[in-house]
């Protein structure tokens, strides 16, 4: 059907269109068009619309590609992102519409949508030209269309899009996170490909003529990882099982979600088994070695997993130690698990021993033992497994225990926070370490000396064997001179109290200012942040709050009789900074 003979007056054109959306919503794989009818109203000849916003939508399971959009009259225009483009399920395509009549009469048209496969989606187009309007009072610009929200998966680039009503000529300019966007000056807007730094950020569109502005409301770009196939991580396990039992096989895999699952018989699909595990009918003779695979499969590819075999036997087995119980160490009021595999037909029976002894209640194939003490170093554990067709002991697990110790190290003995501004504070850091083989319990931390004062680490903390724990002293000096005082940490370790002796000076305020300078990078940069420190090698605090074209920095806050450390970073247009430059110190007279 040719499109030129379709379209008549504008009431059957609509009820024609219907019924093309119709059809097209069936042979195109459930791919919706939003609106499928556009009508421009009347405006002047040689003016251009408002611009109206048009919406493709993938609603099927599988991915799809947009070819092209073209339209069937020279007066109407599309303008969106750049093809061709493919949507994945879920996935929209926004584009806008525009109308510039060429003479006083009624137009009509179709925007057509082309699929990589061929087909086609309509879009019906109308609008009537008038002749040229008097002068009038501008309007100001209104939000008619609000820029909508998108999801992408990252990668890919999205479309934002504004119409607005007003007088023309209008302007546009479009902000992500408040910050205006170099160029993005029209009524849609499409991002470089995106990454998942950008989830979530926010997209307004500014829209300004002669007689005022107006801005629209906030656009929300949600960027998702990327589709990722199916892989293996659990493969089924090969099953033995008697005539008339069934057997079970399972698998487990990694990938994006949802995943379908087809289990197969010797390279035979299976029908009905389609979720991660399988249970067979019962089983005969017959299906003796028989192989299970399954094949996993999403939106981004498959994977098959290694083939189980099935054994079907006759007769009931008498058990077999698979997996020998492991020897076991451990600490003086701890316990020790010991466990076996065993194969054999079921039910098969476990008895646990010490020293050739039956233990009363360890009979399953796992067994914990209450809190050792030394008395049992080196004791013996045996396991007999048993079913109707016989028996088979383990070998024995040996069970070392040893004496407990604790010991809690400090890292410094000694902590100098050096000069100190009257009423501000430093910082110093020591690290606690459990250094013995139990856990050790913090009863106190007590500090003494004028100034100084200690957290991190209180009363009842408890560290497991080689945990730490970071105590942060303070001293804060309310009067210039030498103070001293100490941390004093008392636990239940065998060299308890630790103590920490501290020292530090207050001195008066004065203030004075330190310049620097330094060569430019080599590399492109869009500034420098300049870092200082009063301990040589840091920690360092930032000075300037945003990088600094400049390769130049004066320090206004330094204080006479201190000594400073100074670093620099360079920052490159993707906000990464680089490592610290070499420190230098100055000395303040």
């Amino acid at each position: 059907m040719q499109i030129s003979k379709m379209i008549g007056s504008k009431i059957q054109a609509v009820a024609i269109m219907t019924m093309l959306f119709a059809f097209g919503t069936v042979a195109q794989a459930r791919v919706r068009v939003e609106p499928f009818a556009v009508h421009f109203g009347s405006e002047p000849v040689g003016s251009t619309s408002a611009p109206q916003t048009v919406t493709v939508t993938n609603e099927d399971q599988h991915s799809i590609t947009i070819s092209s959009v073209t339209a069937s009259a020279a007066q109407f225009s599309y303008s969106g992102p750049s093809l061709p483009i493919s949507l994945d399920p879920g996935q929209s395509l926004t584009g806008s519409v525009t109308f510039m009549p060429s003479a006083a009469q009624a137009f009509d048209g179709v925007l057509e949508f082309k699929r990589s496969t061929g087909e086609t989606i309509w879009v019906f187009m109308s609008g009537t030209g008038a002749g040229a309007a008097a002068a009038s009072t501008p309007v100001a610009p209104a939000i008619s269309t609000q820029p909508a929200s998108i999801k992408i998966v990252a990668g890919q680039t999205a479309s934002f899009n504004v119409a607005a009503t007003g007088t023309a000529p209008m302007k546009y300019q479009w902000s992500m996170n408040g910050a205006a966007i170099t160029g993005a000056t029209s009524s849609t807007y499409t991002t470089p490909a995106e990454t998942m730094t950008n989830n979530n950020a926010q997209f307004v569109v500014a829209v300004s003529n002669s007689a005022g502005s107006a801005t629209s409301s906030p656009a929300v770009l949600t960027v998702t990882d990327p589709a990722v196939a199916p892989a293996i991580t659990t493969q089924p396990v090969s099953q033995t099982v008697i005539s008339g039992k069934a057997a079970t096989f399972s698998v487990v895999a990694s990938g994006t979600a949802p995943m379908t699952y087809q289990w197969s018989m010797n390279g035979a699909a299976i029908s009905g088994a389609t979720s991660s595990s399988y249970t067979t009918p019962a089983e005969t003779t017959a299906n003796n070695n028989a192989q299970f695979t399954v094949a996993v499969s999403n939106s981004a590819g498959n994977a098959t997993s290694n083939a189980a075999v099935l054994t079907v036997t006759s007769a009931t087995v008498a058990p077999a130690i698979t997996t020998q119980p492991a020897s076991q160490t451990v600490i003086s009021g701890k316990t020790a698990t010991f466990s076996v595999v065993a194969s054999g037909t079921a039910p098969m029976t476990y008895q646990w021993s010490l020293n050739g002894a039956a233990i009363g209640g360890a009979t399953s194939s796992t067994y914990t033992t209450p809190a050792e003490t030394t008395a049992n170093n080196n004791a013996q554990f045996t396991v007999a497994v048993s079913n109707s067709a016989g028996s088979t002991t383990s070998n024995a697990a040996t069970l070392t225990v040893t004496a407990s110790t604790l010991l809690l190290n400090s890292s410094s003995s000694s902590v100098s926070f050096g000069s100190v501004n009257v009423s501000s504070s430093g910082n110093q850091s020591v690290t606690l370490t459990n250094a013995g083989n139990a856990s050790i319990t913090v009863s106190s931390v007590t500090v003494s000396g004028a100034g100084f004062t200690a957290g991190g680490v209180s009363s009842g903390l408890i560290l497991a064997a080689g945990q730490t724990a970071t105590l942060t002293a303070t001293f804060t000096p309310s009067a210039a001179g030498s103070a001293t005082g100490s941390v004093t940490v008392a636990s239940n370790a065998t060299n308890s109290p630790d103590s920490i002796t501290l020292s530090g000076t207050g001195v008066s305020v004065t203030p004075a200012s330190v310049s620097l300078s330094w060569s430019p990078s080599t590399s492109t940069v869009v500034g420098y942040n300049t870092y200082s420190s009063q301990v040589s090698g840091g920690p360092y605090t930032k000075l300037t709050s945003t990088p600094d074209a400049s390769t130049s920095y004066t320090d206004g806050s330094v204080q006479v009789g201190q000594t400073y450390y100074f670093v620099v970073t360079s920052v490159n247009s993707s906000n990464v900074e680089s490592a610290y430059s070499n420190e230098v110190s100055a000395v303040i007279p």
